[in-house]
């Protein structure tokens, strides 16, 4: 199993339009093969500030994901929202 992580600052004032973006990816990665987690966390101490954690079955299945017309587009909506650079992670089961 590969976990990503994606902690992304938002600009003040795009929480409620990043959180719709994701509404509408979560229906869809949740149909891509090997998806077996696609959830968005808000910080509580910065309502600007967010973290993806996704589980695939394998990096073949991340792969997938990338390559996906949906994750085209939701990159084109949300990077435009984006305050700096998001700080990508990827992690697998040690126990």
């Amino acid at each position: 199993m590969l976990i990503i992580t994606a902690k992304v600052r938002l600009q003040a004032g795009k929480a409620d339009e990043f959180v719709k973006a994701y509404q509408w990816m979560h229906a869809l990665v949740m149909k891509d093969p090997g998806a077996i987690l696609y959830a968005l966390q808000r910080s509580t101490a910065d309502p600007d500030e967010f973290l993806f954690y996704e589980q695939y079955e394998s990096e073949e299945a991340f792969t997938y994901h990338l390559s996906t017309e949906h994750f085209r587009a939701l990159s084109a909506k949300i990077d435009p929202m984006m305050a700096a650079p998001p700080e990508i992670g990827q992690w697998v089961e040690v126990l």
